[in-house]
């Protein structure tokens, strides 16, 4: 494994850090990801769906894509660990790429192990590593010893995040529709559903949202997945050790010759004074080297050590790992490190008092503001109560004034509508239809009622004239009130003929 050429920052992780791994190497190579996704992906689903119709059972165009997933993981993991080693490939390269993959874990993944919680922490290690099947059981045991919750936590996270994704969809989907594309109960609904043509229609539109839920999340899935094998790998294999020495050695071999040629006229000199001096000179200079190196002269003591240190080897408590705990203060308080104040009259301090100062005076006026405005809100209220009659009137006269009609409703409207008032003509002309649509229904004029009610409204009308007049109104007032869209002179003059407008003989 060339670890020289690795693109990520190699050190020992805890789960949650090494799944925002994941999420960093999923954005940084996010078009290579997504476009050999969408490549393999589609045409699948393609034909699923096209199954599905063929068959004339719905459900599978649902059933299909999601079985399938073990397959379309594999698409994620080749970029992502092709990237890692600075050798990102394009989609073509990773289509090709997938014919040199063993498949037979592919198979399994689809049929016995298709609910394995564990995908994606097993996945990287069943496609990259290549081992044989007994070799594999042990060493999915040591991979997945402190992994196993993490990896169907991340299952059931990335779930959570499908639904979420899924509801998010649908709901914006309905809030975009127009409130009188909606059916009008549940019962109609229902209706609705018994129909072949609709409930194909809304099972097809369901397999296509689940498909994009799908290509969003699946990708950091196996994304996060294969971040835990990697830092599950470098804490097994000091992988960031091992990388260290490495990088420290090619730091040496790039020094050059002359780092080699002063060495070895070193050991030139260093072999000639040694002949010189003699055998008892060159022991005592080994022995000044060491212990200078080391900081201790050499004496009998070292073979006692030895036989100290493997007395402790044998220790059953050496080598093993013990975990306490103990509540201890978030916030524990330094006493060696703080430093005793210069003076009482700090501008620290001096500060610090100044602004809590402050704060219990705003305090102090907001309570006081808002005792002075609940005063007057009980005052006002006091007021109101005191001549309930005359405010009861003064009501109920506007209402009747506003809910009052002309007796020449087309007539009232014609002029407002030539003094340069559309805005109010159309208004007056929505109001009189409506009230007349009502008296026609047999219905009450409900006071919130809205333009999406009347337009319900219209379709008991058993009349097509009077329910298409009716439809132009309401379309014609929508356009006016929210878009400032107002028509022409002659379809002004079109609305206001015949019913509601006019009073026709039933």
């Amino acid at each position: 494994m060339q670890l020289e050429r690795i693109g990520v920052a190699l050190r020992p992780r805890t789960a949650l850090e090494a799944m925002d791994l994941g999420a960093v190497m999923l954005r940084a190579h996010a078009r290579q990801v997504w476009s050999a996704w969408f490549a393999f992906t589609l045409p699948i689903f393609i034909v699923c769906q096209t199954i599905a119709w063929l068959t004339g059972m719905p459900w599978l165009g649902l059933f299909l894509p999601w079985w399938l997933r073990p397959l379309f993981d594999r698409i994620p993991l080749y970029v992502l660990s092709r990237a890692v080693f600075e050798q990102t490939p394009t989609w073509r390269e990773t289509l090709k790429g997938q014919w040199h993959w063993p498949w037979a874990r592919t198979i399994a993944a689809v049929t016995w192990l298709r609910l394995d919680t564990h995908r994606s922490v097993r996945l990287p290690m069943e496609l990259l590593e290549g081992v044989s099947a007994q070799q594999r059981s042990v060493r999915w045991r040591v991979l997945s010893r402190p992994l196993g919750g993490k990896a169907s936590g991340l299952t059931w996270a990335c779930l959570l995040f499908e639904l979420v994704m899924f509801l998010s969809i649908c709901t914006f989907t309905l809030w975009l529709l127009p409130g009188e594309a909606l059916p009008d109960s549940m019962r109609n609904l229902n209706q609705a559903f018994q129909l072949p043509a609709f409930k194909h229609a809304m099972v097809w539109v369901a397999s296509f949202v689940t498909y994009v839920s799908m290509s969003i999340i699946e990708p950091l899935y196996v994304a996060s997945g294969f971040a835990l094998y990697l830092n599950r790998r470098t804490q097994l294999e000091a992988w960031d050790i091992d990388l260290m020495f490495r990088r420290l050695r090619q730091r040496l071999l790039d020094t050059g010759v002359a780092t080699v040629l002063l060495i070895c006229l070193s050991g030139f000199a260093i072999t000639a004074h040694a002949a010189e001096s003699g055998p008892a000179k060159a022991s005592s200079s080994a022995q000044a080297g060491i212990a200078e190196a080391f900081h201790q002269p050499l004496d009998d003591k070292d073979a006692s050590f030895s036989r100290e240190a493997n007395f402790v080897y044998l220790d059953p408590r050496f080598g093993t790992k013990h975990e306490v705990k103990h509540w201890v203060l978030r916030a524990m308080p330094n006493k060696t490190d703080e430093a005793p104040p210069s003076s009482p009259f700090a501008f620290g301090d001096w500060a610090a008092g100044l602004v809590n100062v402050l704060m219990w005076t705003l305090l102090g006026v907001a309570i006081v503001a808002l005792g002075i405005f609940t005063a007057r809100r009980v005052r006002v209220s006091r007021r109101v109560v005191e001549r309930p009659e005359r405010t009861l009137s003064a009501l109920k006269t506007n209402i009747v004034q506003e809910a009052a009609l002309p007796d020449d409703l087309a007539g009232t409207a014609r002029e407002l509508w030539r003094d340069g008032h559309r805005r109010e003509a159309l208004s007056l002309l929505y109001r009189g239809s409506m009230q007349r649509a009502a008296a026609a229904l047999h219905i009450q004029v409900p006071v919130d009622a809205t333009e999406a009610d009347w337009l319900r409204h219209a379709r008991a009308l058993e009349d097509p004239s009077r329910r298409d007049q009716l439809v132009s109104i309401v379309r014609t007032w929508q356009l006016a009130a929210y878009a400032g869209r107002y028509p022409g002179d002659t379809e002004f003059a079109s609305l206001l003929s015949g019913w509601p407008v006019q009073r026709v003989a039933s």
